[in-house]
């Protein structure tokens, strides 16, 4: 490149020179504008090398996660990590022992990687390492179509476009050290499944619409729901696919304010004979105006079927290595699922005009795995459940974020368990 900016600043001279001996006015100022461009020419040059494209959100993703989407060509490189200590209270609510064991993990450390063939073909994927490597996985990979502002096509692993965090859960985009529970065992986030559907901007609002793998039943459970049936694009079967959407309002400065929704049965075994059809839907806003910030957010699901999902095998009773009980008492899959979340976050720099962010914040849940089960089964109280979290977001530079936070654990079984949290976060 160096070579390059010489030679052609050596011929601009030359050129000069070559003109102002000749005293050919007509001919100087013809070389003079030719200058003119070739000087644009090189910053143009000198500043692609240093300008990275801006971090900013495209089409529903994260900021790292839509890096490709702000290349002109070629190979788009990003990623985001982080890393939680958990201290875990020793007592439960009702004062016995938690038994609970301290932990610092690496959560995660995932690098996109994007191609933009042309203007309106890419290619982007998510290729994630949880808990210092011990797991891999793939968390999207699909090709874009982009042949409208209104229209665009997607095909591949897909992000599902329901709630707040599943397709923004990059660690600077949320408070707390960990997601918020509502969204990890109602909205079973991080979702993701091989499918293919369109997207685009219409005026004031923003869509996206996929038909994908449904979810597998036969691993759905009362504590975490619908997020064990995740299959997560792994020889996913469909033997029922299901449908999702998502519709946001985007019309005012600050404002996103939607709702989400997926169907689809789940039996996925053609020698079963139900659908165990799983019906989610969310409502979902958040507000920015200077320095405040508040979120909201309510989903509720509903699964038929139940008992015919609770009767598959699930446990071998008589060790012949053989699956002969399914799930009986209070360990039924819920027929209704609900939860929903408030929070409200300031950032005390702003009003001082400090460039860095500190901010407390609040967030208030309740959820419910188990809101009702089928006759002859139980609901386990300690799956309702009502949580407090405070804590502090410290952004030193945007791209990353330390964190500091208290959970106050709540459940109709008086068996939660408190923790204090510590977070680190980066995304490039």
């Amino acid at each position: 490149m160096k070579r390059r900016i010489t030679l052609i600043a050596f011929l601009m001279s030359f050129a000069l020179a070559w003109a102002e001996e000749k005293q050919d006015g007509e001919k100087l100022e013809q070389l003079e504008q030719k200058v003119d461009v070739l000087t644009q020419e090189i910053e143009r040059i000198r500043l692609g090398e240093v300008v990275e494209p801006t971090l900013e959100s495209a089409y529903g993703l994260g900021p790292a996660a839509s890096k490709v989407y702000h290349v002109k060509k070629g190979v788009s490189i990003a990623g985001y990590g982080e890393m939680v200590y958990k201290n875990f209270s020793s007592e439960r609510e009702d004062g016995t022992d938690s038994g609970a064991t301290d932990q610092i993990d690496l959560l995660r450390a995932v690098l996109y990687t994007g191609y933009k063939f042309t203007d309106k073909i890419l290619l982007n994927s998510e290729i994630e390492f949880e808990h210092a490597g011990e797991e891999v996985s793939v968390e999207f990979a699909y090709i874009d179509y982009n042949a409208w502002p209104e229209l665009g096509f997607r095909a591949g692993m897909v992000l599902i476009p329901v709630g707040l965090i599943n397709e923004q859960h990059e660690p600077i985009a949320f408070h707390g050290a960990n997601r918020p529970n509502v969204e990890r065992n109602i909205i079973p986030t991080t979702w993701r499944e091989n499918g293919a559907g369109v997207y685009g901007e219409i005026g004031p609002f923003v869509y996206r619409t996929y038909v994908v793998a449904g979810l597998n039943a036969e691993n759905f459970s009362a504590g975490s729901g619908l997020r064990s049936g995740r299959q997560n694009g792994s020889e996913s079967s469909i033997e029922d696919a299901a449908w999702t959407a998502r519709v946001d309002y985007v019309g005012l400065p600050g404002l996103l304010a939607g709702a989400s929704t997926f169907i689809g049965n789940s039996g996925q075994d053609p020698d079963e004979d139900f659908d165990a059809k799983v019906t989610l839907w969310d409502l979902h806003a958040k507000y920015e105006w200077q320095a405040l910030e508040t979120r909201a957010l309510y989903t509720q699901a509903t699964i038929t079927d139940v008992g015919e999902i609770n009767a598959i095998p699930r446990e071998d009773t008589d060790d012949d290595g053989e699956l002969d009980t399914g799930l009986t008492g209070n360990k039924s899959v819920g027929e209704k699922l609900y939860g929903g979340y408030l929070e409200t976050a300031y950032n005390v720099f702003s009003p001082l005009g400090f460039s860095q962010y500190l901010a407390p914040f609040f967030r208030w849940e309740r959820y419910n795995t188990q809101e009702n089960v089928p006759g002859g089964f139980t609901e386990n109280p300690a799956n309702n459940r009502t949580e407090f979290t405070y804590g502090l977001t410290y952004k030193p530079i945007d791209n990353l974020a330390l964190k500091f936070d208290y959970q106050d654990m709540n459940n109709k079984a008086d068996a939660g368990v408190n923790q204090v949290n510590l977070g680190i976060g980066y995304v490039f």
